[in-house]
C-alpha cells in the first residue's frame, strides 16, 4: 500500500503528529507499505488562484509550479491519504486548507476512489472539518475513517496532554493496524 501523510499543523510532533505516530505504529505491522510524509509547514505551497486552468488545461494540471507538484504526484499513486490537523478556530489549519484548496487540480479526474484518514485533535470545534470531507467523500467516492480527539478539559478549563489520552493513542494504532490486515 502506499500512503501519504499530509502534516497540518505548524508545531511538529505535538498533539496530532502523535496521534498520527500511533496511527503509522499500525500500519507498519505490514511492512509492505510505503509511507511518504508531507510537512507542510516546511513547504512553498502557493495558495489557489482560482484561474481555472486546471479545469480548461487537456491534463488538467496547476499552472502553479510550486511544493504542490510532489503532492499531487504523491497522492496520485497513493492508495491512502492522511490528514493531520489540529483545529484553529474551528476549523483544520491554515497550511492543509492551502493543500485542500490546491487539490481542486486534481478534482477533474485523479480525487476520486481514495481512502481518506482524517486525524483531529481539537480544544472546542472540529465538527466543521469533519462535515466538509462527509460532504466530498460520496461524490469522490471516497471512503473515510476518522480519528478525533478533544485535548482540553471544559471542566478544568486545561490542555490534556496527548499522552494521557491513551485510549485515543490506542484508538489510533488498532486503526493503523486494521486497515492492513
Amino acid at each position: 500500500m502506499k500512503i501519504v501523510i499530509l502534516h497540518g499543523s505548524p508545531r511538529k510532533n505535538r498533539n496530532s503528529d502523535t496521534l498520527a505516530k500511533y496511527f503509522i505504529k499500525g500500519i507498519n505491522e505490514n511492512k509492505n507499505n510505503q509511507i511518504k510524509h508531507f510537512y507542510l509547514n516546511d513547504l512553498n505551497i502557493s495558495p489557489c488562484q482560482g484561474c481555472l486552468s486546471c479545469a480548461t488545461s487537456l491534463n488538467h494540471s496547476c499552472v502553479i509550479n510550486d511544493d504542490m507538484q510532489e503532492i499531487y504526484r504523491s497522492y496520485t499513486d497513493a492508495d491512502i491519504i492522511v490528514f493531520v490537523t489540529p483545529m484553529y478556530w474551528g476549523y483544520m489549519t491554515a497550511q492543509l486548507k492551502t493543500v485542500m484548496d490546491r487539490m481542486e487540480a486534481l478534482a477533474w479526474e485523479h480525487f476520486y476512489h481514495k481512502h481518506f484518514v482524517i486525524i483531529i485533535t481539537y480544544r472546542h470545534h472540529y465538527e466543521s472539518t469533519v462535515a466538509f470531507f462527509k460532504r466530498i467523500a460520496p461524490f469522490f467516492d471516497i471512503k473515510l475513517d476518522f480519528i478525533i480527539c478533544q485535548t482540553y478539559d471544559p471542566v478544568s478549563q486545561k490542555d490534556i496532554p496527548i499522552e494521557n489520552i491513551k485510549e485515543k493513542l490506542e484508538d489510533a494504532y488498532k486503526l493503523g493496524k486494521k486497515l492492513f490486515f
